[in-house]
């Protein structure tokens, strides 16, 4: 899930936790000017929770990380099992969109939170060892996260509401 609750950090989790820390002080600056007006900041937290549901989105379209960091391509077992299948081997993490469709934001007053209760989402998130007798390793293929391309939307959205509630 990702977390704007505190403006010190970002929080995400798919089954496990990574903090990531927000340097920026004009960020840091208008959350703290929007946090001096409103104790219920659900509706900005809403805002914020679409623009990452769409980044996710675009991280899953694109097979790269929120960093930018291309997907390590399907294992050469992987593709043959899709092709005896009949199914693409070209979308990694979208073979049956549950994963996808399961990223809902959720807006509280004091945070926005994106995540999954697929379980096998951290897997992916952060790699590992699966299978029987935790034989096969996974590499991660980080799906949440804050893009670089998300911030200024994220600080337009924080400043509009500020204003608006001025």
């Amino acid at each position: 899930m990702v977390r704007l609750a505190d403006y010190k950090g970002i929080k995400i989790m798919a089954g496990a936790l990574v903090n990531v820390k927000i340097d920026d002080t004009e960020m840091r600056d208008l959350f703290d000017r929007v946090m001096q007006h409103m104790t219920d900041m659900t509706p900005v937290m809403r805002e914020i929770g679409e623009i990452e549901h769409e980044s996710v989105m675009r991280n899953f379209q694109e097979h790269r990380a929120p960093d930018g960091t291309p997907w390590k391509p399907l294992a050469e077992s992987t593709r043959r099992q899709r092709a005896k299948r009949g199914r693409s081997d070209k979308d990694i993490l979208i073979f049956n969109r549950i994963l996808m469709g399961s990223l809902h934001p959720q807006a509280y007053p004091d945070r926005m939170e994106l995540g999954t209760n697929i379980v096998y989402a951290a897997i992916h998130q952060f790699g590992g060892m699966a299978g029987r007798g935790h034989s096969v390793e996974i590499p991660e293929r980080p799906f949440l996260g804050v893009r670089d391309d998300d911030w200024p939307e994220i600080k337009a959205t924080v400043a509009d509401y500020l204003l608006a509630v001025n």
